[in-house]
């Protein structure tokens, strides 16, 4: 190979790689001008616009805790329930009252021991919530998701799951503001997720618990029968199971 086409090839490496250099340089341009995301900023304005909407509020043993030491567990027991996700798993919720009749439609009658439907009451104001008055009655022991409320954590990334909430774009939040509501957010994270663990294995012992309780009281209670009225009973319970006439 001569000397003149030594010098041409590495002139044409040479090229190459400062080509290759030019698209790289390029890239990473392209990449620092990328739009920056958002600033998230939040304060809270107390309006009512969140809690009047705010369908089932879950709750955690953090929650549980709290209310225990205020000596307040009494005011929320009425709004506790178990509420079975679509994906089999169980949280325990504060849940809504059921929505009063709107103008022209009558009340229905109310069965004593059915229940609302927790997907009717996705959009349900709070039940500790005073509408006329415009604030929470329990502000001070609200739960740990009201406090990180509209800002969320996956365990990998914060999420806001309410962009129309009035708060939302406020100015006046500090660093340090910030900074607690992230806290806040890995809590509830946390909190629920060790909730959401505890909470199956706590529900099927108190059932395990309660039919064993049902059997031995129904066992005492036959034991204390006259055989005659235990014969009363035999035909009563012959009687139910007798194919009905169509």
């Amino acid at each position: 190979m001569t000397e003149n086409s030594k010098n041409e090839e590495g002139t044409e490496k040479k090229d190459e790689i400062e080509e290759e250099e030019q698209v790289k340089e390029d890239t990473d341009v392209k990449t620092d001008i990328e739009e920056p995301k958002a600033k998230f900023t939040f304060k809270c304005t107390r309006s009512d616009k969140c809690c009047l909407t705010r369908g089932p509020i879950p709750i955690t043993l953090w929650d549980l805790e709290l209310w225990a030491r205020n000596g307040v567990v009494a005011n929320f027991l009425p709004y506790l329930d178990i509420y079975s996700k679509p994906d089999g798993g169980i949280d325990l919720v504060l849940k809504p009252l059921p929505p009063a009749p709107k103008e022209g439609e009558e009340e229905k009658p109310r069965d004593p021991f059915g229940t609302v439907p927790i997907e009717d009451l996705l959009e349900v104001k709070c039940p500790l919530y005073n509408k006329e008055k415009k604030e929470c009655l329990v502000y001070d022991n609200r739960p740990l998701s009201c406090r990180t409320y509209p800002l969320e954590f996956d365990g990998k990334n914060f999420t806001v799951v309410d962009v129309e909430c009035p708060g939302i774009g406020e100015e006046g939040m500090t660093k340090d503001d910030l900074k607690e509501m992230r806290d806040i957010a890995k809590q509830m994270f946390y909190e629920l997720t060790r909730m959401r663990i505890s909470l199956p294995v706590l529900s099927q012992l108190i059932s395990q618990k309660v039919m064993m309780d049902l059997m031995r009281q129904n066992m005492e209670a036959m034991s204390k029968m006259s055989e005659e009225d235990r014969s009363k009973l035999d035909e009563i319970l012959k009687k139910e199971q007798e194919p009905q006439p169509e």
